[in-house]
């Protein structure tokens, strides 16, 4: 089975988005973090499970729709840029979180 890289580049970005916006609004809503706990036994456990799910769901469906034959260098420094900003995201609301 050949991979597509760009629905995989594409599929990492938009995962990564998504634990942003889990790991913000698990810390924002006690009841929405309950809700994961309740999943899982753990908020983090079932993040990760949602995130696999979206990521595997994600690639398939852009998968049917995006080729792979064009160049995907760019999406590859894109995924990084999304990695280290979501990074930024989540550090910068844990640190106004903590002064607050």
């Amino acid at each position: 089975m050949r991979f597509n890289i760009k629905s995989l580049n594409y599929s990492t970005i938009l995962t990564i988005c998504l634990i942003v916006l889990l790991t913000i609004l698990g810390e924002l809503s006690d009841s929405f973090k309950t809700l994961l706990t309740s999943v899982t036994g753990h908020h983090w456990v079932t993040k990760s499970v949602l995130s696999l799910i979206f990521f595997v769901v994600i690639y398939f469906l852009i998968s049917k729709t995006v080729k792979d034959w064009a160049d995907s260098n760019h999406l590859i420094i894109d995924a990084i840029v999304v990695t280290l900003l979501g990074g930024a995201i989540i550090f910068g609301f844990y640190a106004w979180h903590f002064m607050h």
